[in-house]
């Protein structure tokens, strides 16, 4: 009896370490490919820290499981999507690889698109991005960090850095400064800050402005006619329409303007005047300059001091003449008078 229990209690420990298993394998199918899920195929550069299993994420939702991860002919990474069923995914969605926190684990972020198509399944991402590997960044990192090393390390570097960091010291000093000016209302800026009069000055203003819209609004005032009054937009639309007209009839040459815009024979004309001119101002120019030399008759006129003289003399003589004969007139008219008595 004793041996049959001990066979009974094997066995039923034999079936649970099958059970549990089973269970185990089962759980784990499940964990990484879910039943209800199809999958979708996307293409890395480089998928480093990415395993079987990982969250395919989209907009912080989570949407499926990373399947397997291949190589392809090219030597880039092929990762297998299990989406659930339930989402449907857009053609041109992006897949990205994230790390949840700065050293946490992979995963797949999907980012949706705007197409109104879906991919089928057994599709692939078209639009992908790789990972940043750290281990890539601190490479950035070294040649610039060998550099500071090389530059700071002279005694030259070490001078200019003590006295880069006196600078930032008295920079700091002087913005601690500006800051307690301005704290106790010294100055622009201190007082703009500290005094309430400018506050209360701003704040008129801007109910002032708004008195102003409000009237603009109700259409009162000048301004507010000329945005609110019909009567002043169709002025202004009529003034628009007749500015047009004068400028089509410039521009085909109608009326005066147009013709001295548009006419070549107008400009023929004021160009052959032009011309004229420029000769009749040469010619007036050589004959003020011939007087001023004192040629010719008006030149001596001009010039000639002994003509001025004989001129004087001869208004002179003309004078005393004139005055003689004023004193001869009345024995003359006397003498006429008698003799016609006579008769």
């Amino acid at each position: 009896m004793k041996g049959s229990t001990e066979i009974k209690v094997g066995i039923f420990v034999f079936l649970g370490i099958l059970a549990i298993f089973y269970l185990t394998v089962k759980l784990a199918q499940e964990a990484f490919a879910p039943k209800d899920a199809y999958k979708l195929y996307a293409i890395f550069e480089n998928v480093s820290g990415l395993t079987k299993g990982a969250k395919v994420e989209m907009a912080g939702v989570l949407i499926g499981k990373v399947g397997g991860i291949d190589l392809t002919s090219e030597g880039k990474a092929k990762v297998e999507l299990l989406i659930y069923k339930k989402y449907k995914i857009q053609e041109d969605v992006r897949a990205a690889v994230r790390t949840f926190g700065v050293l946490g684990d992979k995963f797949v972020e999907l980012k949706p698109g705007v197409s109104q198509n879906y991919l089928p399944e057994g599709g692939t991402i078209a639009y992908t991005e790789s990972p940043v590997s750290v281990d890539e960044i601190l490479a950035g990192l070294g040649p610039t960090i060998e550099g500071l090393k090389e530059i700071l390390g002279t005694k030259e570097g070490k001078e200019n850095l003590k006295l880069l960091v006196a600078n930032i010291r008295e920079a700091s000093e002087s913005f601690k400064t500006i800051a307690q000016k301005i704290e106790k209302g010294q100055g622009t800026l201190g007082k703009l800050v500290a005094d309430d009069k400018l506050y209360q000055d701003l704040s008129e203003t801007a109910k002032s402005l708004k008195v102003v819209a409000q009237q603009i609004e109700k259409g009162e005032g000048t301004l507010g006619k000329l945005v609110k009054d019909e009567e002043v937009y169709k002025t202004l639309k009529r003034t628009m329409a007749n500015l047009e007209s004068v400028s089509k009839k410039l521009e085909k040459g109608e009326g005066t303007l147009g013709k001295l815009i548009s006419s070549d024979e107008i400009y023929k004309d004021l160009k052959t005047l032009s011309k004229d001119l420029r000769t009749t101002a040469s010619s007036l120019d050589k004959i003020v300059k011939k007087i001023e030399r004192g040629e010719g008759t008006l030149g001596k006129l001009v010039n000639d001091d002994s003509l001025y003289i004989e001129a004087k003399k001869t208004l002179r003589s003309v004078n005393r003449a004139a005055q003689g004969m004023e004193e001869q007139v009345p024995i003359t008219i006397l003498g006429t008078v008698a003799g016609a008595a006579m008769k």
